[in-house]
């Protein structure tokens, strides 16, 4: 197995860390926000029903509705999302096969935007102006550079909400689990240094790259870190180039500062690249704790024996097994047999999902975006089939919120093991313009004592 097939399928943690009078009824579908909160924002919604007669709309007509994708496939973002349209596949090939959208079935349009700003925003308008797709579902890095352009379009959009705050901007925004805030910089949770406490950290090192999302990410936990008692940070670092593999002076300097638990916001190469240099430097840290890379490739890696990953839907190791996973493992078996279950082709599963569901609260008998928009927004109760059936999503209460809630696992004897008896743990602290105020339960669970044993 070479190195380049198993990083493809894992979650670039960068990407992933930084890893939350309704304005659809008083202007046009997809308005921005003006607001900070969402609590009262959508609550003079009203269902819009599907047109009768039907006059079909942008992207869709009797026999076929157009999904636009924009994805990395190229470049060196390609390594973090490029996977994730195997899980699109095989969501849209379940919705085909089956009918469950009437006569109609999807076609895919994709759009690489190699992760770059600028591509992103040419892809979002060849999608929107030359392609005419109905919706958007988008798994890119760089998604926040086509916010305005998509919101203006009215065009519904689904994706993986990787920290970036146009998730909490524009109301035409949906991630496939939870949302974020506009101003993630001063608005986020303390869920990270929650669990770093509730596994045993005490002091912690946090290692980033210098990736925005990253760099905001670590700043992040360091600020949650320093308001948790019984934890503090002791070395920080977000200055390394994407790509970096030689970490023995970070080594060194995390032996300094007497750190005894980790965490990171850096891309797969840099993680097997720290882990080596700290254990060759004679540090033992525990907990450490990598935003993103769940994958069965990783569980014969010396690098990641005993390390926890952080994950948004609940583990595929959870017993029994749900409607939601075993239809994923049926499609994906189908269209992709050589894919990979991991983190990544799950995201795109999950993705594809949500945008199904707005198609269908649109009405299948003749789908609009103003639709979509409108009526997604106000369905409560979204499991994706069981992968979020322990904190149900509100579409409406999730809007413009911190990402509260996320499951562990912990790697053991080559095995997943979920932590926290399989159950979310979810934050016990707001943080807002560096104070800490009441956390307003969205998704939120109590949290429960972790699982340290392999089964």
């Amino acid at each position: 197995m070479t190195a380049r097939r198993w990083v493809r399928v894992l979650a670039g943690t960068t990407a992933l860390a930084a890893m939350s009078v309704g304005l659809l009824a008083a202007g046009p579908a997809g308005a921005a926000s003006n607001s900070s909160s969402s609590s009262t924002q959508f609550d003079n919604l009203k269902p819009i029903k599907a047109p009768s007669p039907c006059k079909n709309d942008t992207g869709v007509t009797g026999s076929e509705i157009k999904i636009g994708t924009i994805i990395p496939s190229s470049g060196p973002f390609a390594l973090f999302y490029a996977s994730t349209i195997d899980g699109i596949n095989a969501r849209i090939a379940k919705a085909n096969a089956e009918g469950e959208l009437g006569s109609r079935k999807i076609t895919l349009v994709n759009a690489d935007d190699a992760g770059d700003p600028a591509r992103n925003v040419t892809a979002a308008q060849q999608l929107a102006e030359s392609d005419k797709v109905f919706g958007i579902i988008t798994e890119s890095n760089a998604g926040d550079a086509s916010g305005e352009y998509l919101n203006g379009q009215k065009m519904p959009v689904v994706g993986w909400q990787l920290g970036l705050p146009v998730y909490g901007t524009y109301t035409n925004y949906f991630g496939m689990q939870n949302a974020n805030t506009k101003d993630i910089k001063t608005h986020f949770t303390s869920r990270n240094a929650d669990v770093i406490k509730a596994l045993g950290g005490t002091k912690l090192a946090i290692i980033g790259s210098n990736a925005a999302n990253s760099v905001v990410f670590t700043e992040q936990v360091k600020a949650a870190a320093n308001k948790t008692a019984g934890l503090k940070t002791v070395y920080i670092n977000h200055d390394i180039p994407v790509g970096t593999s030689e970490f023995g002076a970070v080594a060194d300097q995390i032996k300094q500062a007497g750190a005894d638990s980790l965490y990171t916001a850096l891309d797969n190469n840099g993680n097997t690249g720290l882990m080596s240099a700290l254990k060759q430097a004679g540090v033992h840290l525990k907990p450490v704790i990598f935003p993103g890379g769940y994958s069965p490739l990783v569980l014969n890696l010396p690098t990641y024996d005993d390390v926890y990953f952080g994950i948004e839907f609940k583990p595929f190791e959870i017993t029994p097994s749900w409607k939601g996973l075993d239809d994923f493992k049926k499609w994906m078996a189908s269209t992709k047999p050589n894919g990979i279950l991991s983190q990544i082709t799950a995201v795109g599963w999950l993705s594809a999902n949500t945008m199904i569901e707005g198609i269908k609260a649109a009405g299948v008998s003749c789908p609009t975006r103003k639709a979509f928009i409108n009526n997604l927004r106000l369905e409560k109760g979204y499991t994706a089939d069981g992968f979020f059936s322990d904190i149900p999503i509100d579409f409406a209460k999730v809007y413009n919120k911190p990402f509260t809630c996320v499951y562990y696992v912990h790697v053991q004897n080559h095995q997943f093991v979920p932590q926290f008896n399989g159950k979310p743990y979810c934050a016990k602290q707001l943080i807002t313009d560096n104070k800490i105020t009441k956390l307003v339960p969205t998704t939120t669970l109590p949290a429960a004592a972790p699982t340290t044993k392999a089964p």
